[in-house]
Parts: C-alpha cells; structure tokens; sequence
C-alpha cells in the first residue's frame, strides 16, 4: 500500500476529521483550513471522501483534487450535494473551463441566457466565460461531480463555504466579490 494512505502519520490523524470512510491523502494544510500546494501524488478518492467542507451551513461540497488535496496544479475536481430548491447562483469563470456531471436529482441549469434541464447521467460542459446557474428544481437531493480545467475556483469554494463544526459563514457583497476575483471568476453577472 502506497505510503500516503497509511494512517500513522500525522497528516492522516490529522485529515481524518475531513475524510469520511478512513484516511485518504488530505494536506494537514487543509485540515487547518490554510491552503497550501503539495507535491502531486496519485490517489484513490472514495466517494464521500476529500476535504470535506458545507455551503451555506447545510450543502455538503467534497474537495477531491486540487493544489491542497492532492497537489495537483493542473485540475480541480469535487462533489456537492444540494438539496430541494437550492441553488449555485449564476456566476462564470474567467479562465477555466468546467465540467458538471449529475449523479442524482434533477437540475434546471443556466447556461449563458439558456435554461436546460438535467438528470442522472447527464454532462453539462461550460466554457470559460459563459454564465452558469444550477437549481435542484426535484424532490430529491441534487449530487453532482465537478472538474475544472485549471485551479483557481477551489479557492472561492473554500471561501463560501466552513467546515463542519464551524458556523456558516456569510460573506457580505464586497467579500464575495474579492473571492471569485480571487478564484478567477465572477458573482452574479448580469449580462448574460
């Protein structure tokens, strides 16, 4: 078993509260809640596994694969589940590309000035700069897988959203705005 999935050391006593299902390769750095670039290393992610992290206090978002998570510099990938009538509001990323995938549920989804709606099974790609809206318009929970082309946008989601144990955050105007700048994206664009 590579050296990264045992849970003797530190860095997986550490993540262990992150991790659901046992240890798996989670920077300490991310479980102090710092974000911090690791060297790359290959890994198996379970499903509910990653930093694990809560939108609005209640939505579970899973980072799997990012600078922190498992040092990668080159893409981004995770998992959110959101529940009847909640909502990504519409926003768009300036310099990546992202992939949705549904898993669960069913989504009305924004791209640009259109509306579709997507299921189990269903891919949606958006291309750098068009505007994206995601709503769980069903009576189930909406779980979806995402990946991004580069990093960048981790660091809004991180930004947006807490820890377990810790009290929802909430970020006035000017705060969300300075971190989907920083994560090279946009909040709430109204031309698109």
């Amino acid at each position: 078993m590579p050296p990264y999935v045992h849970c003797a050391s530190l860095l997986c006593t550490t993540a262990v509260m992150l991790v659901s299902g046992g240890c798996r390769p989670v920077a300490s750095a991310a479980a102090a809640g710092h974000a911090q670039t690791r060297a790359a290393h290959p890994a198996v992610i379970e499903a509910r596994g990653g930093e694990r992290r809560l939108l609005r206090g209640t939505a579970p978002l899973w980072i799997k694969v990012d600078p922190v998570t498992t040092g990668s510099t080159r893409m981004v990938m995770g998992s959110s589940d959101l529940p009847p009538g909640d909502a990504i509001g519409v926003h768009r990323h300036l310099r990546e590309d992202e992939i949705i995938f549904i898993t669960r549920g069913t989504a009305r989804i924004q791209l640009g000035s259109q509306h579709y709606s997507a299921g189990p099974g269903d891919a949606v790609f958006i291309p750098q700069g068009t505007c994206i809206a995601v709503t769980n318009i069903g009576s189930d929970t909406l779980s979806n897988t995402f990946v991004f082309s580069s990093p960048g946008f981790e660091q809004v989601l991180r930004a947006v959203s807490t820890l377990p144990g810790e009290p929802s955050r909430v970020l006035s105007a000017a705060e969300r705005a300075a971190a989907f700048h920083t994560g090279h994206a946009e909040a709430g664009p109204t031309d698109c």
